[in-house]
């Protein structure tokens, strides 16, 4: 296809390309509240969820998030297979978030919580985003929560000492 319309729209760059980074993106004045309130709920350590049909701007959304939160302050692990399994769901994460590999569930769960508390010392707070979260098996929504359970002292000031998460508490 011949870029000869660039030049005659006085473009400098192809529009409505995937590669437009996340700063120059155009975002509706419809969405900006959403992105305010979902980066509020981030800056809250709270549990968000996107949903919406095909088209209506769920990515334009998560991209406009990416770009509002400090990369100092959070840490994007992106997750776009959700029809694995709960182990495969944590190897996915554990190669997202750069950890070693291990064999267990276990281990997996370990590692990813493990990680997730270091961040939280180091006030980093990390953000997991889950594409087409509706697909995740049963198995693995039922172990999610307690992923999250992360404790809040331990995102809030540093130096608190570890100990198990408590009930009802979502990180």
């Amino acid at each position: 296809m011949s870029l000869d319309y660039l030049s005659h729209f006085s473009l400098t760059a192809e529009p409505f390309s995937k590669d437009i980074g996340d700063a120059e993106l155009w975002l509706p004045p419809s969405k900006n509240a959403l992105v305010e309130d979902l980066t509020d709920a981030m800056h809250a350590r709270a549990c968000a969820l996107l949903t919406g049909e095909p088209g209506v701007g769920k990515t334009c959304v998560v991209r406009a998030l990416r770009h509002a939160l400090a990369p100092a302050n959070f840490r994007l692990v992106y997750c776009q297979n959700s029809t694995v399994g709960r182990r495969d769901f944590y190897r996915h994460l554990c190669l997202a978030l750069g950890l070693a590999k291990a064999n267990t569930a276990g281990d997996l769960f370990r590692a990813v919580h493990a990680h997730v508390e270091d961040l939280a010392q180091e006030r980093v707070c990390p953000v997991l985003l889950v594409d087409e979260a509706h697909l995740l098996h049963q198995d693995t929504l039922d172990h999610l929560h307690i992923l999250l359970n992360v404790r809040r002292e331990a995102l809030t000031r540093p130096g608190t000492a570890r100990g198990p998460p408590r009930p009802g508490r979502a990180g």
